[in-house]
């Protein structure tokens, strides 16, 4: 049990660290690596991230304009609180 929550809490650091580093690549313009550091994150289950690149596809903010991708991100921040406990 403790060795799962050692991992949960390294996990949860890597995935605030890669959204962290993503808000600075965007308040510096750098909206390349901004996504790069998004998608991290996203992959790892942020929420924040996967709103923040639903918005970067949407608009072609450091990626080609793609309506597909933006929704796809969109649709799992917006289902990311829906777990099914066993």
């Amino acid at each position: 049990m403790r060795k799962i929550l050692i991992a949960l809490m390294v996990a949860a650091t890597m995935q605030a660290n890669d959204l962290h580093e993503g808000m600075e690549a965007l308040e510096r313009g750098d909206f390349k690596s901004a996504v790069v550091f998004f998608e991290k994150s996203a992959q790892a289950g942020n929420k924040l991230a996967q709103q923040n690149l639903s918005v970067m596809y949407s608009n072609g903010y450091g990626v080609k304009k793609d309506k597909q991708i933006a929704s796809k991100w969109l649709n799992r921040a917006a289902n990311h609180s829906i777990v099914a406990i066993r």
